[in-house]
């Protein structure tokens, strides 16, 4: 039997190497690095720390139907998906108190609103700011970060091949207003205060970015008085939408140490349109007055009586 010389074995293996033709093996999901970026220059508003944790959900282009979702941390990280389509992709904060989302299945309709007032609630305020029926009263929202990227396309791709990097810049779609009332006398007389503004956007749907032009009051009761009886608070809001037709009025509602209310309502209608520094600013003086004490040194409350006085603001 005759040896195959060692060369020959060598060439044969060469040219079968050489014949063949290497083809990458493809993977069948994409691994993508989203970069994520909080916008953190708000009006009236300092972000003291980054969120806690992200929401990312990818929607089908094409028909804006939800795909897949993945929760990262503020600065992002990876996410599998499915290769060979076009995804648009929503990002937001997940770690919101008074904000809460609807409708997440799809692109175009998934909405940020807020919690109603209790019905109880709404009942003591007895301002003129409820508009009887016409408008729910609504907590405030927090700060929604928000980014959105649209028609992105994942190739397929070979298992070796580097991962799509996607960068997206998340701004909140609230806006932050101070309030200002510039003279408060009777402070030793105040036993708490709210303020409902009416006629601001109910909701905001986050995947265009369009303000409803349904619209609610405005619930807040941060509000603090100095020594020289400057009033200021801070309040939330989805916006001001320019559709609306009905008076803006702004409600503080003053209850007294012995009980009793003192409810002064104010026209801000002009005070929103074009108002890039978002202060609303109250110029008429407030006074609380001393309650009616009995023979006996105690209050005397008055009953389901409230002081009423409306004003309207001269811009």
């Amino acid at each position: 039997m005759k040896r195959i010389p060692i060369y020959i074995i060598a060439l044969i293996l060469c040219l079968a190497s050489a014949s063949c033709k290497r083809r990458p093996l493809t993977t069948a999901d994409y691994m993508v690095i989203l970069n994520i970026e909080i916008e953190k220059e708000i009006v009236n508003y300092e972000v003291e720390k980054d969120p806690s944790l992200m929401r990312c959900i990818f929607y089908d282009s094409e028909n804006g139907a939800f795909v897949t979702q993945a929760f990262l941390p503020p600065t992002g990280g990876q996410v599998s998906l499915i290769p060979s389509r076009e995804y648009d992709v929503l990002v937001y904060n997940f770690d919101t108190e008074s904000t809460w989302l609807e409708d997440e299945n799809w692109f175009h309709k998934i909405y940020a609103s807020t919690s109603l007032i209790p019905d109880s609630f709404r009942t003591k305020l007895r301002s003129r700011a409820t508009k009887g029926d016409k408008e729910d009263i609504v907590y405030d929202p927090d700060h929604l970060f928000v980014g959105r990227l649209n028609d992105v396309f994942i190739p397929a791709r070979s298992v070796d091949a580097p991962p799509v990097i996607l960068n997206v810049t998340c701004e909140t779609v609230v806006e932050s207003w101070i309030l200002e009332a510039k003279t408060v006398t009777g402070k030793e007389n105040i036993g708490t205060i709210a303020a409902v503004i009416t006629s601001l956007s109910e909701s905001n749907k986050i995947g265009p970015n369009i303000r409803s032009d349904e619209f609610v009051s405005v619930y807040f009761d941060n509000q603090m008085i100095d020594e020289n009886g400057l009033l200021t608070a801070r309040f939330n809001t989805f916006g001001w939408h320019p559709g609306i037709t009905e008076p803006q009025i702004l409600s503080l509602v003053f209850t007294d140490i012995a009980g009793n209310g003192h409810v002064y309502n104010f026209d801000v209608s002009n005070q929103f349109p074009d108002n890039k520094e978002q202060i609303i600013r109250i110029e008429t003086e407030i006074d609380i007055p001393e309650p009616i004490t009995s023979g006996d040194g105690g209050f005397v409350p008055k009953v389901d009586e409230w002081d009423e006085i409306n004003t309207d603001i001269i811009i």
